[in-house]
């Protein structure tokens, strides 16, 4: 044990996570690169369909909404049939990702946006939810579930630099060739099976709970409010980085560059959450997560004025997202019944694409005269410095903070299979 602990100090996680963790892993790697690709790239996809800045904004917002909106769906589904749900979800985003080579016309593009976006939301809320599944110890969970966040991340820089070094052979054909990963992730799907199955599933005749519920947990309300706040700049920057990188002196690939490298500090973070879970108070990491948010924001801000500021708003647009989606990802995995785990990850999931719905109204006072993106921007990050001050008021009491502390193998016996299924 003590080697596997050594060697997840140094970035590693063979022989501390499960084998089922392992295989999941490597299919939502697969999944969140496509992901990441379609994010960073409806800008470019929109422009190839002739879209004006208004209208980039409505394919990301119905994207993104989509996306959003697949959370219901996956309130009704039973951890259980997770795994079919993943395999059919991944089938149908390899069919329909290359349809854009056929699609002519705006209308016909946002149809498609809005069904890709809908499919992803169901590959990736299923891949974040089976994450907590594979072992039955709260502890393990945990770290198989950190494990996760970190090997998966990685996509998160891989997309944007591979999109920008082959971006001369058109976005389209990207769509094409990008389609195939997710047909490569089934085989991996399907060996979650016999001793590679998932453990933590429901009980007979456990259900899912109302989604109210869900909120009478304070750490998920934490989680809640920092993933709508940190998205404002985050989404801004994926949604019209290429747009207003060109008004201030930025090549497209430059930007794309730029992507990556704000991605680069979200693993980093997501890295350094990694090794220091199980996380006693998370109430702070949320409070800096929107902290860095509301600084890119202004940095986005100001970088009309002071060009070099704009390399700032993405080194740290990025860092929000590794610290709030990984510990809001443990909130929602370990922090309620096997029964609620779908719902509670779905909607943590979703509540990070709700804010995209700002995204049009940033275009639309983008194309317009007398506002901009400079004004746009401005607005945006006073509504994410509210967020922050929102979260700011949330502050736990101490019993609240003694309540989330983890119990060590220490301090109690080791617990039967039927309550460690309870936890």
């Amino acid at each position: 044990m003590h080697n596997a602990s050594s060697t997840r100090k140094l970035g590693l996680d063979f022989g501390v996570i499960s084998g089922a963790e392992w295989l999941i892993i490597i299919a939502a790697f697969l999944g969140r690169y496509l992901l990441q690709f379609y994010q960073t790239t409806i800008q470019e996809l929109g422009y190839a369909f002739g879209m004006n800045s208004f209208e980039v904004g409505i394919g990301f917002a119905l994207f993104t909404l989509a996306f959003a909106a697949s959370a219901v769906l996956m309130h009704k589904f039973r951890p259980s049939q997770l795994r079919t749900v993943e395999i059919i979800s991944l089938s149908l985003l390899g069919i329909t990702m290359p349809l854009y080579m056929i699609t002519k016309g705006i209308s016909e593009a946002y149809t498609l946006m809005a069904i890709d976006g809908f499919i992803v939301g169901l590959v990736m809320d299923s891949f974040m939810t089976m994450a907590g599944m594979a072992s039955l110890e709260q502890s393990k969970r945990q770290v198989e579930q950190s494990a996760f966040s970190f090997w998966v991340a990685l996509a998160l820089i891989v997309a944007p630099f591979t999109t920008g070094y082959f971006l001369g052979i058109g976005i389209i054909k990207l769509f094409l060739i990008f389609a195939v990963m997710a047909f490569v992730a089934i085989p991996f799907v399907l060996a979650l099976r016999g001793k590679y199955s998932l453990k933590y599933v429901e009980k007979s005749g456990e259900g899912a709970g109302s989604v109210r519920s869900l909120f009478k947990n304070r750490e998920f309300n934490w989680a809640i409010i920092a993933a709508m706040g940190y998205t404002i700049p985050f989404f801004s920057l994926m949604s019209f980085g290429v747009r207003y990188g060109r008004m201030i002196g930025f090549s497209p690939s430059t930007v794309f560059y730029l992507l990556a490298i704000m991605f680069t500090g979200d693993v980093i973070m997501r890295f350094i959450i990694r090794l220091k879970s199980p996380i006693t108070n998370r109430y702070p990491y949320m409070v800096a997560a929107l902290s860095f948010a509301t600084l890119a924001a202004f940095f986005l801000y100001a970088s009309y004025y002071v060009a070099p500021l704009y390399y700032l708003a993405f080194l740290l647009g990025g860092i929000p997202d590794g610290i709030a989606w990984t510990l809001g990802l443990q909130i929602a995995n370990t922090s309620f019944k096997s029964g609620q785990i779908v719902t509670a990850t779905s909607f943590f999931s979703s509540s990070m694409m709700i804010l995209s719905a700002l995204m049009p109204v940033v275009g639309l006072m983008a194309s317009m005269k007398d506002v901009g993106f400079v004004t746009a921007f401005l607005i945006l990050a006073v509504v994410t410095l509210a967020f922050l001050l929102v979260e700011l008021a949330m502050r736990p009491s101490r019993s609240n903070i003694v309540a989330t502390m983890p119990v060590t193998a220490s301090a109690t016996s080791k617990p039967d299979a039927k309550e460690r299924i309870n936890r």
